[in-house]
């Protein structure tokens, strides 16, 4: 074995294991990369988060809400349901909810409460009694508690088109 290849090729490793913790203690290049991906892929993941099944069902699955739930992406959020149920409404009296809670957290309630209650306020001043029912699949058991003491700040009509919806089915 020659041994001067065998430091030369420590010293390459070395050199590649340096630039490698240099390069991976750096996190400018993925917020970067992450705010591409996401301006990339918004719409699809918008239309992944809500959409329309048959005449006036629509569809809001929580799992995609999670890749764009930033301050900065609320607003075009809330403008996609929006136009949505405007979508449904052209040709349809009411719309019906479908809302997967599939891997929602209490945390996740709580850091977006705010996002869910202006959501909430302008889907109900927008759309005033066009909401046939709600109904929600795969809350965890924490939802299905807050939801009872949330219920009691929403009016009775609204509160009997909600309806949990078990997974026994």
């Amino acid at each position: 074995m020659n041994f001067s290849s065998s430091s030369s090729y420590e010293n390459s490793n070395t050199n590649i294991q340096r630039q490698l913790n240099m390069h991976f203690s750096k996190d400018e290049h993925l917020k970067i990369t992450k705010k591409n991906i996401i301006q990339i892929c918004f719409p699809d993941i918008l239309a992944k988060l809500c959409f329309t099944m048959h005449n006036n069902d629509i569809v809001i699955d929580y799992r995609y809400f999670k890749f764009l739930s930033s301050p900065e992406n609320f607003e075009a959020i809330v403008q996609y349901i929006i136009f949505t149920i405007h979508n449904v409404l052209k040709s349809q009296e009411s719309f019906v909810f479908h809302v997967n809670m599939s891997s929602i957290t209490l945390l996740h309630i709580e850091k977006y409460y705010g996002f869910i209650k202006q959501l909430s306020e302008i889907l109900k001043t927008t759309f005033p009694d066009k909401l046939n029912t709600c109904h929600i699949y795969n809350a965890p058991f924490i939802f299905s508690k807050l939801f009872s003491v949330i219920s009691m700040f929403i009016d009775k009509k609204t509160q009997q088109k909600i309806q949990l919806i078990k997974d026994d089915y």
